[in-house]
């Protein structure tokens, strides 16, 4: 705590990791731009791991739940020690507020709160929808019994798109009153400047057009959908390239799949980039393929770099950041024929293009970094008062 400063609240944020995610970047963009006249934030980790480690403000206070050689598994019990941990963590710290990443350490922080017994409010992030989910059948069904029975011990639950929020009350029966709609934020002027970094690869100096994608290549993503769109628009003679920016799980799969289609000379994967945006800036067209989503933080960072765009209208929040034929296109999620329709369209007329470059820059104006990070601490002023 800042001196002379007796009203600024104790504020622990938790996550389990940093990796390359959308969460994790939100988490990061609250931590940096916290107005620390108010607020002294401190972080907690199921481990110390992620591609974006090196982020995390080297002035914040960090605690590990994780001990020594542990390897951390979400199943069996391992909650119990995570839970047990921050309990004790929490009664050592005492903060006012506490607040929770992603379903998982959210059911290990309302236990934590639970066993400590003390009386910081806790509020609870959940991140993406309940209309399907590629997670499994277990964490899915963990997941859905742990909204319904903990969430409504939470003092408020923040949801990234109102969709999410109204599946909350439908679905779960949690109390309106406790849910806020805080979207996700977008640094403009941060990944506007991160953009002008070179590109060293040479499909960027050719006049070839290149779709970009970008996530964490998982089925989610619906990368396959996009790999065979671009098979459909190579059959019929439509001249593209497409570069992927991410890893997962569905690597190997997904060079198989372009290799039997072949295709190997139109796809590009390049893995994790810590600056992802020097390649977003430099593309012709950006595609979100998922089958569902949270809040697509990429495709915010997308039409703020001007980027033309085409979403699949999944459950949340593509359809609540663009509007279909204004400033993007919205196709059905799972629907390699009608992405390629899509991509074929922008591809093809210039003027749409110039349209939903400018009309998505106006756009991203409304998630603006600062202006988001307010609504987190106007969340939190609520709960302490």
């Amino acid at each position: 705590m800042y001196a002379g400063q007796e009203d600024v609240k104790k504020v622990i944020f938790i996550i389990p990791t940093l990796g390359g995610g959308g969460a994790e970047r939100v988490f990061l963009h609250i931590l940096k731009n916290l107005d620390r006249s108010k607020f002294s934030p401190s972080v907690v980790l199921f481990e110390k791991t992620g591609d974006l480690l090196p982020e995390l403000p080297v002035e914040i206070k960090v605690k590990i739940l994780k001990e020594h050689d542990e390897t951390y598994r979400m199943y069996g019990t391992v909650f119990i020690k995570l839970a047990l941990r921050f309990s004790r963590f929490i009664k050592q710290e005492r903060p006012d507020v506490i607040v929770s990443f992603m379903w998982y350490t959210n059911f290990v922080t309302l236990i934590a709160k639970m066993v400590s017994r003390i009386s910081s409010k806790v509020i609870v992030s959940e991140r993406y929808g309940f209309a399907v989910s590629f997670e499994g059948r277990i964490a899915e069904f963990l997941r859905r019994m742990i909204i319904r029975f903990f969430y409504p011990r939470a003092d408020s639950i923040i949801v990234n798109s109102a969709a999410m929020g109204q599946q909350l009350k439908d679905t779960f029966h949690v109390q309106a009153n406790k849910i806020a709609t805080i979207y996700n934020p977008v640094d403009i002027s941060k990944i506007r400047s991160l953009s002008e970094e070179e590109v060293d690869h040479p499909w960027f100096d050719q006049p070839l057009p290149i779709i970009i994608s970008i996530g964490r290549v998982t089925r989610q993503k619906g990368f396959d959908q996009l790999i065979k769109a671009v098979k459909t628009l190579h059959d019929e003679g439509t001249a593209c390239r497409l570069v992927i920016l991410g890893k997962g799980p569905e690597d190997g799969n997904l060079k198989k799949l372009y290799s039997a289609l072949g295709i190997s000379d139109r796809v590009l994967f390049l893995g994790f980039q810590q600056n992802p945006y020097r390649y977003l800036a430099r593309a012709t067209i950006f595609v979100l393929s998922s089958f569902y989503e949270g809040f697509p933080n990429v495709l915010l960072e997308a039409i703020a770099l001007g980027i033309p765009s085409v979403a699949t209208q999944c459950p949340t929040g593509p359809d609540e950041i663009i509007t279909d034929g204004m400033d993007g296109l919205l196709v059905p999620p799972g629907d390699h024929v009608a992405l390629a329709e899509a991509i074929r369209k922008l591809l093809q007329d210039n003027s749409m293009r110039w349209q939903f470059s400018e009309a998505g820059k106006r756009r991203a104006q409304d998630f603006e970094v600062k202006d988001i990070v307010r609504q987190y601490e106007k969340a939190i002023e609520k709960v302490c008062a």
